[in-house]
């Protein structure tokens, strides 16, 4: 009986366990999410030197799922920059308020 008992403990010790660190692994993949948006707008907007003279020497940065709305103003606001820049699976709101990610069209 009392080896019952120590199996349970242990077992509740372990989901305890895997509990914690399931609900870590979401925060840190959540986090990441929004680092890499946070990423892509500073490098698109407000580019380091080091990013300025990667593109200078042929580096095109590819920017994955922005807003239409972002890309637009990217597009208006860094115009001699066009040409260092890639949009992929851009998202376009629609009027009822669903998200409409654009397809690459390389079928």
């Amino acid at each position: 009986m009392n080896t019952h008992l120590n199996i349970n403990s242990g077992l509740k010790s372990h989901l305890k366990g895997i509990k914690s660190l399931i609900v870590i692994v979401l925060l840190v993949a959540s986090s990441s999410v929004h680092a890499i948006d946070d990423y892509q707008l500073k490098v698109l907007f407000t580019p380091s030197d080091i990013n300025l003279q990667a593109e200078t020497e042929g580096r095109v940065m590819i920017y994955d799922g922005l807003k239409s709305e972002t890309v637009d103003q990217a597009l208006n606001e860094q115009f001699g920059r066009i040409d260092k820049m890639m949009f992929v699976r851009t998202q376009h709101i629609q009027e009822n308020g669903d998200i409409e990610v654009e397809e690459d069209g390389c079928d």
